[in-house]
């Protein structure tokens, strides 16, 4: 993603600062600019107001939430993972963790005789439940509430004309 960078590179310091939470006057100072910490709190706060320095500021902190939230296919990809992935494939003692985020629980019991493990993955009918709610356009979602609703007016009595069943 292109960024409006600033012309003056003190002035992308100065904004890079401000990003990284420091204050205004710590900012402007920290930009190599030069002067009081009295005078730098009113240059600041007048650099911050900058058409430049704020579009430069606003689509740093757009890019970096877009980079922290998970796009609806990320979700969608993990929720079909729960979905596909068999049991017999998660080991959460596999040092190469494959498929660690797919287990819910794990329970190793020891005894003189024998070892038994018992995992349990995450609910895969859950994940279809919310993948079709995270798709909620989809013309079969369309189609499943169409058939949930015949469904349920079989058990209503008015299936057939008359209401009789």
């Amino acid at each position: 993603m292109n960024h409006p960078i600033p012309k003056d590179p003190r002035h992308q310091r100065f904004a890079d600062e401000l990003i990284k939470g420091s204050t205004l006057v710590d900012a402007y100072l920290a930009a190599g600019f030069k002067c009081t910490r009295v005078s730098a709190l009113q240059n600041a706060k007048r650099l911050r107001k900058r058409a430049d320095i704020d579009a430069y500021i606003t689509s740093l902190q757009r890019a970096a939430a877009d980079a922290s939230t998970l796009s609806l296919l990320e979700k969608r990809r993990f929720l079909a993972r729960v979905v596909r992935t068999p049991l017999a494939k998660l080991d959460p003692e596999d040092p190469d963790h494959a498929h660690g985020d797919l287990v819910k629980s794990f329970a190793l019991n020891e005894s003189e005789n024998s070892t038994s493990r018992r995992i349990e993955k995450l609910d895969p009918l859950k994940a279809i439940e919310l993948d079709n709610k995270l798709d909620a356009s989809s013309p079969e979602n369309e189609q499943a509430a169409a058939l949930t609703e015949a469904i349920l007016s079989l058990g209503s009595g008015n299936a057939l004309p008359g209401g009789k069943l």
